[in-house]
């Protein structure tokens, strides 16, 4: 069997978008405009799959810093670390500074 002639025939056509072998997928998702706009499209279709997989993996930025003094000082009220007295005097010595 001659290969050439059998590859001739199964990519027949004007072009890529038209052939028996390639004119399904590109032909039919770019509505018949051919294998340039069929090209862009596949394109399109491949990164938009690629950025909205991306952005299913990554994890949004977390603030995971300790915050102001006051608020430092705030969490270590809470906590009962300090009592009030030293709380107070810390955060007017905080607010005079």
């Amino acid at each position: 069997m001659n290969y050439l002639t059998t590859f001739g025939n199964w990519c027949s056509g004007p072009g890529f978008g038209h052939g028996a072998g390639f004119g399904g997928w590109s032909g039919s998702m770019s509505m018949g405009l051919g294998f340039p706009f069929g090209g862009i499209v596949q394109l399109l279709i491949l990164g938009l799959i690629i950025y909205f997989t991306v952005r299913l993996i990554r994890k949004p930025a977390t603030h995971s810093g300790p915050g102001t003094p006051v608020d430092v000082l705030k969490r270590r009220y809470a906590a009962g670390e300090i009592d009030r007295e030293t709380y107070r005097a810390m955060k007017d010595e905080l607010s005079n500074s």
